[in-house]
């Protein structure tokens, strides 16, 4: 018979065994470590990388790299953005054909009734022989229509929005008289800035027919100016004014009573300018019973030249 402590404490070294642990424990360690830490750097690079595609505009996919796990991850979220960019740049092609419209109805807006009165008076004045008078209010007529109905641009410079302004009160005041006189104050860095086709018309037209219906003559101010980055297009009038509810210094989206602001002109004006611009731009009303109107229009500066 054979002790068994004496027959196996030669068998086993235990300070060689607990080593031998103690590196495979180490290894181990060291494995999952770095094994972790690159899992780590892979779903830190991918959440950086989806932080920064709100910043490129959705057009930037990321990269598929790292992990099994990182990369299906990558390549479905390619997918996605894929699909949102279809719908972006279906959204956006809806809108401008909505705007197109919008410019559309607001540019019938002067033919039917404007071109038979404009037309009558010329007869008019070529029947009484004021052939010159007639000539010029011919002329106006052209250069007004080849610059509102004729252009397909949405945007026109301050410039020639001021000329169709001149062409369509002059030939207003050729069928109405010059009761009501239009002054033109223009800053001379504003010349060249680009301003969406028609935003001043409606007012003008809205201001001269029914802003002075009780009183016999007055004025009517436009201004033009840089505010920093901000063009300011003001349309000013002495008439008969009205009283305006609370919140209604907002001009767009209310339901008033008065006659004064119902055209097709007036309403959109202010959902055409934020649909283009953003919602910090527009157009803003005081008014006060016979004291007058203003019409105060906010747009981004930006030069034709640039």
């Amino acid at each position: 018979m054979i002790d068994k402590h004496t027959a196996i404490q030669g068998l086993v070294d235990k300070r060689e065994l607990a080593q031998t642990l103690l590196i495979i424990f180490f290894v181990v360690l060291i494995v999952v470590f770095f094994g972790s830490k690159k899992l780590t750097n892979s779903l830190s690079r991918l959440v950086k990388e989806i932080a920064n595609v709100s910043k490129t505009n959705f057009h930037q996919s990321i990269s598929v790299q790292g992990t099994y796990e990182t990369r299906k991850i990558s390549i479905a979220f390619n997918s996605m953005l894929e699909e949102l960019q279809d719908y972006v740049e279906k959204l956006i092609s809806i809108q401008k054909q909505k705007r197109n419209a919008e410019l559309a109805a607001l540019q019938q807006q002067i033919n039917p009734h404007f071109l038979y009165n404009t037309l009558t008076s010329i007869k008019f004045m070529v029947q009484q022989g004021s052939k010159e008078e007639a000539e010029e209010t011919t002329t106006a007529l052209i250069s007004l229509l080849q610059n509102t109905v004729g252009q397909v641009n949405e945007t026109i410079t301050v410039k020639q929005e001021v000329e169709n302004l001149k062409n369509y009160v002059f030939i207003n005041q050729k069928r109405y008289g010059t009761r009501i006189h239009v002054n033109y104050f223009i800053a001379s860095d504003c010349q060249d800035c680009l301003i969406p086709k028609l935003i001043l018309q409606p007012y003008i037209e809205n201001a001269f027919f029914h802003g002075f219906n009780r009183k016999q003559n007055g004025y009517i101010h436009v201004l033009i100016w840089r505010d920093h980055a901000t063009l300011i297009c003001e349309v000013v009038d002495n008439g008969d004014g009205m009283s305006l509810s609370k919140g209604e210094s907002d001009l767009p989206n209310t339901n008033r009573r008065q006659e004064r602001f119902t055209g097709i002109g007036i309403r959109n004006v202010h959902e055409r300018i934020q649909l283009i611009y953003g919602e910090e731009y527009g157009v803003s009303i005081e008014s006060e019973l016979d004291e007058g109107t203003k019409i105060k229009i906010s747009l981004p500066f930006e030069n034709d030249s640039n």
